[in-house]
Formats: C-alpha cells, structure tokens, sequence
C-alpha cells in the first residue's frame, strides 16, 4: 500500500492541511429560510374610524346664515358681557343712557364694595353721607358735602311716586343713615358691616325707616325727568 507522498516544503505542507480542515460545499450546513418580514400594521385615522356626515355643497339657509352673523358681532364683545354680567343685575331701569340719571347709576355702580370708612368720601372708604354727596357729585350735582340730617332739612319730601323712583333718598333710625333708592324694593347705601352695597327694604330696614326726600333735583334738573 502507498502513502501520498508528503511535500517536504513547509509552504507546501501548510497548504494541504488547510485544505484538509476546509469542509466541502456538500458537508456544509444549508442556509436557514429568512423569516418573512411583516408590514408594521397602518394606523387608524380619526377618518377611518369616524364616518363623518358630508356638508351640503349648496348655498346655506338664509336663516342659519342670519345666525351666524349675530354670532360673530356677539363674540368680540364676550370679555365685556361676562366682566358686567353680574352688574347688570344691579342696574335700575332707565330709559336714556347719557342723561344724568345714567350717570348716578353708572358712580353708584363703580363703588359697589368699597369699604365703609367714618367720614370717608372717597374711594379709600365711605360713610353713608359721603357716598351719597360722592356720587351725585360725579354726576354732575354741586353741594356741600353735609350730615344726613342736613340733607333732611335742606331737601323737600318725596312724593308717593317718588319714593319709588331711582334717585330719591331714603333715610334710616331717626336720620342717622341715608341711602338711594334704586327700585321699589332696594336701596343702595354705605353699610358699616359690608361697605357700599345693594339691601333690601323688607326685613330689617323697612321697619327703621324715617323718610323719603326728592333727589336734589335742583342740583340735576334732568334726573327724575329721565326715569318718568
């Protein structure tokens, strides 16, 4: 029996035992199957998942279009309407807007909740003689700023009508405390326990009533005009 013969050259010896660890193309392992690759799933739109109801392509409704108008004067003016909202529900109902009556009403309001203050006649605080001279002054009256029993005596008796009207003042416990009437059923005045405010007549003031008298109408010859 023969051996191959073995080369004695090192460079040639290396070469057939590299030769001899090299597996041949049937020994080697087949190549395992890629895994298919799969679409990552598409996301749903709002679209898709909403079938939302087509418009109408037509001109619009003459009433809707009327709406809409209306809607958008009355959203620029939003911030105002909610800021005077609960004003509104203190306003006395007046016919004219710039007549002095409009301008008492607009003093009185710009005082709601200031505090009460003895001898106070602005807006740091009021007693119930300084709110009233304060706001009839702003409105365009000229007297002296005086006692709520010189104001009895210097003005003449409200009439019947008058005692209803907005305006006329009304005076508390043997006139120690004087007001403005805004209706038939509330006063404004400076109270010692909330300040410049809105009180009802019935209850605990309309049993400690004095009087009435006419708003100095001498002063504002306009004001009871406006609100007859």
């Amino acid at each position: 029996m023969s051996f191959p013969r073995i080369p004695r050259s090192p460079v040639a010896l290396f070469f057939v035992l590299l030769c001899a660890c090299v597996p041949t193309r049937a020994q080697q392992k087949p190549d395992a199957p890629k895994p298919a690759t799969e679409e990552p799933p598409k996301k749903s739109s709002l679209a898709d998942l909403v079938q939302l109801p087509s418009l109408p392509t037509g001109p619009l409704p003459q009433a809707l279009l009327a709406q809409t108008k209306n809607l958008s004067k009355l959203l620029p003016n939003l911030p105002n309407l909610r800021a005077n909202w609960g004003r509104n529900l203190l306003q006395p109902n007046l016919p004219f807007a710039n007549d002095p009556s409009s301008q008492l009403r607009s003093a009185i309001l710009n005082k709601l909740g200031i505090r009460y203050k003895f001898y106070g006649t602005n807006d740091s605080g009021y007693d119930c003689s300084g709110f009233v001279w304060r706001v009839f002054q702003e409105a365009g009256a000229n007297f002296q700023r005086v006692a709520a029993r010189s104001l009895w005596s210097q003005l003449p008796e409200a009439t019947e009508a008058e005692k209803k009207q907005f305006g006329t003042l009304v005076f508390f416990n043997d006139l120690h405390h004087v007001g403005i009437v805004r209706d038939d059923k509330t006063f404004y005045h400076s109270s010692s326990s909330k300040g410049v405010t809105v009180s009802e007549f019935s209850g605990y003031w309309e049993k400690r009533i004095t009087g009435y008298r006419r708003a100095p109408v001498a002063m504002i010859p306009q004001l009871l005009q406006g609100i007859e």
